[in-house]
């Protein structure tokens, strides 16, 4: 009778041995995925201050960019109205005074040559002008695209974060009814839980043994075994 009993105490021990192991290799990926999931978190909030910060400097290349094309715009009235002036001096300029051809010396043509010049210049800003109208909404365009691709990164991987991880902090009281949630902090959020709700004495005298109900639960998933 002793040695059954002593028997059934080293089972008894070699499985508490087992069990200890199993605790510590849970416990270990437990603390590894808690590391990753601060990476990630780390990860996600210097995103989200690049992203922040990101958005501020365009915000102001983007009013400057306004600003400037304000300015562009009333030069570029301006120059129309230039432009428009002198070709109506340039054509009243060329009609010679036909009375006084005979006592007046021929007028110079240099005037004329002149305001066509200044014509000519007037007509290469406009040109200027519209190309870099054109050349600020291309860059405008651009800044704008890479905002959005910005915030969709942004979005992804705070949604990779919420599949491994669970609801953040900005999310529980979005995905729960219970209004105490709003508060609820993601470190009291366990990635790994784990029970054993019963044990079992199976066998008879030398033969018998523990069987231990176990419930593993990673995240949302449930695993029941039996060891």
């Amino acid at each position: 009778m002793r040695g059954e009993l002593r028997q059934a105490v080293v089972l008894l021990m070699n499985r508490k041995d087992e069990l200890e192991e199993q605790n510590t290799s849970l416990r270990n990926l437990l603390d590894s995925e808690m590391e990753h999931s601060s990476a990630l978190r780390l990860e996600i909030d210097n995103l989200k201050r690049k992203v922040a910060e990101q958005e501020e400097r365009h915000a102001a290349k983007i009013q400057a960019l306004a600003r400037e094309n304000e300015v562009l715009k009333v030069q570029l009235k301006k120059y129309v109205g230039a432009v428009q002036m002198l070709k109506r001096e340039g054509q009243s300029d060329a009609i010679p005074n036909l009375r006084n051809i005979d006592s007046e010396p021929i007028p110079e043509v240099k005037p004329i040559v002149d305001n066509d010049e200044l014509a000519n210049s007037y007509e290469r800003k406009l040109i200027e002008v519209a190309e870099m109208h054109g050349e600020l909404m291309e860059f405008n365009e651009r800044l704008h695209r890479t905002l959005i691709a910005k915030e969709v990164l942004v979005s992804q991987m705070r949604q990779e974060l919420i599949d491994l991880r669970g609801p953040v902090p900005g999310d529980l009281s979005q995905t729960s009814e219970d209004p105490s949630l709003s508060d609820f902090e993601i470190s009291h959020c366990a990635l790994i839980n784990v029970w054993i709700p019963s044990v079992f004495l199976r066998g008879k005298s030398a033969n018998a043994f523990h069987v231990y109900q176990l419930i593993l639960q990673p995240h949302s998933e449930t695993y029941h075994t039996s060891t």
